[in-house]
């Protein structure tokens, strides 16, 4: 949803990360006004274990967020490099995310985009939760120009998948899956398309995480399991509740200061000796389905995410800039923040020369919806003769009705067809592979 830039405060005297959102993100003027009313709460978040904002406003039609600069990694970062965690480890972290998901729900704050990517450790081993209540609705966006839209599904609760309103056990979901991430290396369900991943959250139970480790306490497992139920009111009932539990815990007090070293060295980019873990069984293979006028499925309103980067972001680093702010660079890429979130609105200082987005176009009232993977990734894709876009997991808006659909890249056969497009329904292609021509002798 932004890319994070570490930067200096120059009226503060201090570091920051400076979050600028994408103009793409085509975001409404009433959900930019709610972004900044939500940063005015978030900034009463005064907790340890939650990362604070400081400003959160609009330059020239430019949404940031400045927020505490932690020197660490995330822990997305660590389990990239280190894999799974130590029991005791894991148990610190998640007891630290759940206070602050207490702090904030005891306030009505829901975080909506709880993930490895947005819990912190710094360089003292204290584990913080960042961007509060930044995670906007997927009602609030309009789709980008070829429909996509930035970010990953892997952490997202059945209801937050299906467009429902947001709730502390949204929260428990998510962070569910952080704790079967901690304890496996990987997330539960994965998909080579977007479609697929869904289906995992809605339909497919949770792998027995006891099969991954001997060392893993009855007591954790039972917790993680709660966490990530399909139902809402399968999971604990108040945040509360779940903390509660994971302070039941046991941990002794030898193993407490041997993971809080640990969780120092690992926030430092120190090598530790790796976990060892049993591989889990394949998930079953989720439907592509094909969905026609005698089939259509019910709307969705959750959007696709993928990582991009784009123009925009360069024109509101220099207003940033202009701003009185001094940026130095990119500190990590949309999602994968080491640095942090919750606010202050700022109306933002005089500006030189502020760069405004073109306005996003409107998504049309009646459309149908195409989703695909292409491989090669780079593949263009054409509807009646106009880039769409090209590779990845796509979601495409399209006018209902025929539709002559190709998908080329140099080297390939092109693959041509038509397609049937009804409003409010959705047709899933699944993965399309390209062939490489026949080589002659």
């Amino acid at each position: 949803m932004g890319i994070v830039f570490r930067a200096s405060d120059e009226q503060a005297k201090r570091s920051v990360a400076l979050k600028v959102l994408s103009p793409e993100l085509g975001l409404t003027p009433r959900a930019a006004e709610r972004f900044k009313r939500e940063g005015r709460m978030v900034a009463e978040l005064e907790h340890p274990n939650i990362v604070p904002v400081y400003r959160v406003g609009q330059i020239g039609g430019i949404l940031f967020i400045a927020m505490k600069f932690v020197e660490g990694r995330s822990l997305d970062e660590i389990l990239d490099t280190q894999g799974p965690l130590p029991v005791p480890a894991i148990v610190l972290v998640l007891r630290a995310a759940a206070r602050a998901l207490v702090f904030a729900h005891e306030r009505s704050i829901i975080h909506r985009d709880v993930k490895a990517a947005n819990i912190l450790i710094d360089h003292d081993g204290r584990v913080m939760v960042s961007d509060f209540g930044v995670a906007l609705r997927a009602s609030d966006i309009t789709l980008t120009t070829d429909g996509a839209v930035i970010g990953t599904p892997g952490y997202m609760s059945p209801e937050q998948c299906a467009g429902q309103r947001a709730t502390p056990q949204g929260d428990h979901y998510s962070l569910g899956m952080v704790a079967f991430e901690m304890v496996t290396g990987t997330l539960p369900f994965q998909a080579d398309t977007l479609a697929g991943i869904m289906h995992h959250h809605f339909f497919t139970p949770l792998p027995d995480i006891r099969v991954a480790r001997d060392d893993l306490p009855p007591q954790l497992a039972q917790i993680i399991e709660r966490l990530s139920a399909k139902k809402p009111a399968d999971r604990y009932p108040t945040t509360r509740d779940l903390l509660t539990e994971l302070e039941s815990l046991p941990l002794e007090p030898a193993a407490r200061r041997e993971a809080e070293q640990l969780l120092r060295r690992l926030a430092k980019g120190d090598a530790v000796a790796a976990v060892t873990t049993r591989s889990l069984p394949a998930l079953p293979d989720s439907p592509t389905l094909q969905f026609d006028a005698a089939r259509k499925p019910r709307p969705r309103r959750w959007v696709s995410w993928k990582q991009r980067a784009w123009a925009g972001v360069a024109s509101a680093v220099v207003v940033l800039g202009l701003a009185g702010w001094v940026v130095f660079r990119p500190a990590v890429t949309a999602g994968n923040a080491s640095l942090a979130g919750g606010a202050r609105q700022d109306s933002g200082r005089a500006v030189l020369s502020p760069v405004v987005p073109a306005p996003a176009r409107p998504r049309p009232a009646a459309t149908g919806l195409l989703r695909l993977l292409t491989t090669p990734s780079d593949a263009e894709i054409r509807i009646d003769g106009q880039a769409r876009g090209s590779g990845a997991v796509l979601d495409l808006p399209v006018v209902p009705g025929n539709r002559r659909l190709q998908i080329r890249a140099r080297g390939y056969i092109t693959f041509d067809t038509t397609i049937t497009v009804t409003a409010d329904s959705t047709i899933s292609l699944g993965r399309i592979t390209l062939r490489v021509p026949e080589q002659r002798p």
